[in-house]
């Protein structure tokens, strides 16, 4: 009977606790004055908000969570342009998936097959993402040298900056 009361007690506390924390009004947000449409939010600033965000949002998870997060932060930083939308990134570029949908159309309105179709497909790729193609031959060099965890993150960083000088 003593247990069934303990129980009962810690269950009526941990959601009260939970309740409490959901009720907590969020925080002032301070507005970033040098972010602008066409400049983007600096990376510390971003990450401090993510972590706000999941915060507030911390009882939700899956397809709830993101968009509570996307619209969290979109809330934060008003006026500038997050996440991709309409196929594009937020430097104009098209996304990966819309650049590789579009190379599989122009691949079957060719009618090619097989390996040429595969050779088709990595160029026009390469064409309209270029700086996806440079980062996978990156990966693929780091990862013939054994590179893995932070030493793969490190050379990847080091190969995109070395070859975007070049």
């Amino acid at each position: 009977m003593l247990r069934i009361s303990l129980l009962a007690a810690g269950l009526v506390l941990s959601f009260s606790s939970t309740a409490f924390a959901q009720a907590q009004p969020a925080p002032a947000v301070p507005q970033l004055a040098a972010a602008t449409a066409d400049e983007p939010v600096p990376r510390a600033a971003r990450a401090e908000a993510r972590r706000d965000c999941y915060a507030e949002n911390i009882a939700l998870s899956g397809d709830d969570l993101r968009r509570a997060m996307r619209d969290c932060l979109q809330e934060r930083f008003p006026g500038v342009k997050l996440y991709a939308s309409d196929g594009l990134t937020r430097d104009g570029k098209p996304t990966a998936v819309t650049a590789r949908a579009a190379c599989k159309q122009e691949a079957d309105a060719s009618g090619l097959k097989g390996a040429e179709r595969t050779a088709s497909l990595v160029a026009c790729f390469n064409g309209k993402r270029p700086d996806l193609a440079q980062r996978a031959e990156c990966r693929k060099e780091a990862r013939g040298k054994g590179l893995d965890g932070d030493e793969l993150r490190a050379a990847l960083s080091s190969c995109a900056r070395n070859r975007g000088e070049g």
